[in-house]
């Protein structure tokens, strides 16, 4: 398995996570874009495409393939083996976990990252890939009825937050209380995580910080979680 979890940074903010996501792929092959967890009143898709592309512009890699809802319809996992790895933006995670489940795309992702594509999630795309999306319910609105909130549980049983600020432990604490969590991995946006071979290690600048039911821990960038 090769993920690469990002706290929903850009450019500089994750230059460190991207790079790492970059060293993976076969640069021969495009990768794929899945942005549909955007809002596309703010940001429509096109600009989503120019932003990942001027994103890793410094890496000299622009081969980017984006695929949007109706292109994702359908699918099959042999369609994505023209891809050397995903990219799954941010955005609304409820919106981005139905999605993902109606089309079919989840259990070939699932697939995906269980024989050893690089998958990058970015805020959203980075949270489905944990055990559930409970902690996005103080971040984001379920406009789309989400019930059931299972993830991809790749990440050792532990739930993902990102965008994470100091301000914010105890908040998350009342969440691990309420939703009877057992351990939530907060990332910042200047931060990530990367889970190769079963390793869990963090990527800074920022450290990464974990929540159990009594206690807080700080990992420095290289340390494995």
């Amino acid at each position: 398995m090769k993920l690469f979890l990002s706290g929903g940074g850009a450019g500089e903010d994750s230059k460190k996570i991207d790079a790492e996501f970059i060293r993976t792929l076969d640069l021969v092959k495009p990768v794929l874009y899945i942005p549909i967890a955007i809002d596309t009143a703010k940001h429509p898709y096109l600009d989503c495409l120019d932003w990942i592309k001027n994103n890793f512009k410094s890496f000299g890699f622009e081969n980017f393939v984006m695929w949007t809802e109706e292109d994702l319809k359908g699918k099959n996992l042999s369609d994505f083996e023209q891809f050397s790895g995903v990219y799954i933006g941010g955005g609304n995670t409820f919106k981005l976990l139905k999605e993902l489940k109606d089309f079919g795309t989840f259990e070939i992702l699932k697939n995906l990252a269980q024989s050893g594509i690089p998958i990058y999630g970015g805020s959203a795309g980075a949270i489905i890939m944990a055990k559930t999306i409970i902690p996005a319910l103080l971040a984001d609105e379920n406009t789309v009825g989400l019930v059931d909130f299972t993830a991809m549980n790749f990440i050792n049983e532990a739930d993902i937050w990102c965008h994470y600020k100091n301000i914010e432990d105890e908040k998350i604490r009342e969440l691990i209380n309420k939703c009877q969590l057992s351990k939530v991995i907060c990332i910042p946006e200047t931060a990530g995580i990367s889970v190769v071979g079963g390793v869990i290690r963090a990527i800074g600048p920022s450290d990464i910080v974990i929540f159990e039911q009594n206690r807080k821990m700080i990992f420095k960038s290289g340390d494995i979680l």
